[in-house]
């Protein structure tokens, strides 16, 4: 660990924002910038080592390279700080200030969901995803204060920052996600043009969307298994998704259609192409339902009869 990083070990928090105002900088030699990554990287991996206080400011010092556009181009580092975000949640008996460590987890969360989403299945999401689950209880105890001090500021060809206003969108969902084991999934879904409520184990998603069908296989492969009900005022489609089998009914065409979904396939590369239907072997009448469609329906605890209605 560079010695630059030394003044941060004495849990000293009344001074840390100011040291963390000596050591950023805002220009660097493009010569250079290999080498810095380099470092970083080590330093990302050696964090789970170091005291608090010195994680935070090894997460800072990512985010001030960032800024300054070390990382031009290459979206290599979204890996370590999601490892650095990681390494902020603290042990119990780690001494902290939990609004300023709440703060620094909240910008770098931000960073990290910079063109990427929550319920995506890119690598930047993915990664996302992961720092997401490990710390986001964390970004909702965040204050302005301290997030004003932490925001980067830079002009320099293929900076990264965030804005206090993508920071306030992390802190404000970290808060509904405590409130709402719900609120997560019903961003996401809001994110895609829908509007979106849980009812009765049922995804009931509505929009403005041509294809009910469509709608419903993104809004399934956005929350990851379960029921999706997708309507409009033309139509309505019904998804149950869940191991490696997805049932589907629509009000156009009114019987089960089972299909095998076996990654990397998902219900939304399944139902993207065309504007037909996949082709199946196995339909069903809607009614009564077979065994397959009761077996899916009591896996994800909705009342088959309910979707049913939903559909005539």
């Amino acid at each position: 660990m560079d010695d630059v990083f030394a003044r941060f070990s004495d849990d000293r928090w009344d001074d840390f924002l100011d040291e963390l105002d000596k050591i950023r900088v805002s220009v660097v030699d493009p010569a250079e910038r290999q080498q810095m990554k380099a470092t970083a990287r080590r330093d990302a991996r050696e964090a789970g080592t170091q005291p608090l206080l010195v994680r935070m400011a090894l997460a800072d010092h990512y985010l001030n390279l960032l800024a300054i556009g070390v990382w031009a181009g290459d979206e290599s580092w979204r890996a370590d700080l999601r490892d650095l975000v990681v390494s902020l949640v603290p042990e119990d008996d780690e001494t902290r200030d939990d609004a300023l460590l709440s703060s620094v987890i909240a910008v770098v969360l931000a960073q990290l969901l910079q063109d990427a989403r929550l319920r995506g299945g890119s690598e930047a999401d993915v990664i996302a995803r992961s720092a997401w689950e490990k710390a986001q209880e964390w970004a909702a105890y965040a204050e302005d204060r301290h997030v004003e001090r932490l925001l980067q500021h830079s002009t320099e060809a293929g900076a990264r920052v965030v804005t206090a206003s993508e920071v306030q969108e992390v802190v404000e969902l970290a808060t509904a996600a405590a409130d709402d084991q719900h609120a997560e999934t019903i961003a996401a879904l809001e994110t895609e043009g829908f509007t979106a409520e849980f009812m009765n184990g049922v995804w009931v998603v509505e929009g403005e969307f041509r294809n009910a069908v469509r709608a419903a296989a993104r809004a399934i492969t956005l929350t990851g298994h379960g029921c999706v009900l997708a309507r409009n005022i033309r139509s309505s489609a019904v998804m149950l998704w869940q191991d490696n089998t997805l049932a589907m009914a629509d009000s156009k065409v009114p019987r089960w259609r089972i299909y095998p979904i076996l990654a990397p396939v998902t219900p939304q590369s399944k139902f993207s192409g065309g504007e037909g239907l996949p082709f199946t072997r196995e339909t069903h009448p809607l009614a009564p339902a077979p065994e397959v469609v009761r077996r899916l329906a009591d896996a994800v605890g909705v009342n088959l009869s309910h979707l049913l209605a939903a559909l005539r």
